[in-house]
């Protein structure tokens, strides 16, 4: 893992991705420092059979509900969309905090599920049931 502060928001091409990993030696790039309590991060999938780069900010369900009306007691999500060719993902975690192994651990969940659809999709436990 390298984090590349600042990096290009417009990078939604695999070829432009992979050139910037081999620049820093990694295999996804994020940005900002570790842990946090917000993380955005740029990584290679698949979707719908094709390979794309995944615009992703994976944050604490605290962050979240800081920003967003929540009900009492949130579940976990997924929130999965593609605006112009972009593809963007939303992941609101029942964690004090984002640190690398949590940024390891949600590439390799997106990497793996093969059914992934656009749309919000809860899972887990709820944040008061943990």
């Amino acid at each position: 893992m390298k984090v590349k502060k600042n990096f290009p928001e417009n990078i939604s091409k695999v070829s432009e991705l992979n050139r910037l990993l081999q620049q820093v030696g990694g295999s996804y790039l994020i940005e900002g420092k570790l842990p946090d309590k917000q993380v955005s991060a740029k990584f290679e999938g698949v979707f719908e059979e094709s390979v794309v780069v995944w615009n992703a900010v994976v944050m604490t369900m605290d962050c979240y509900a800081e920003q967003h009306s929540v009900c009492k007691d949130p579940k976990q999500f997924i929130d999965i969309s593609c605006h112009e060719g972009v593809y963007h993902l939303l992941v609101a975690l029942n964690l004090p905090e984002i640190n690398q192994a949590v940024i390891e651990s949600t590439i390799i969940m997106i990497r793996k599920y093969k059914r992934l659809k656009s749309g919000r999709h809860e899972y887990g436990a709820r944040s008061k049931t943990q």
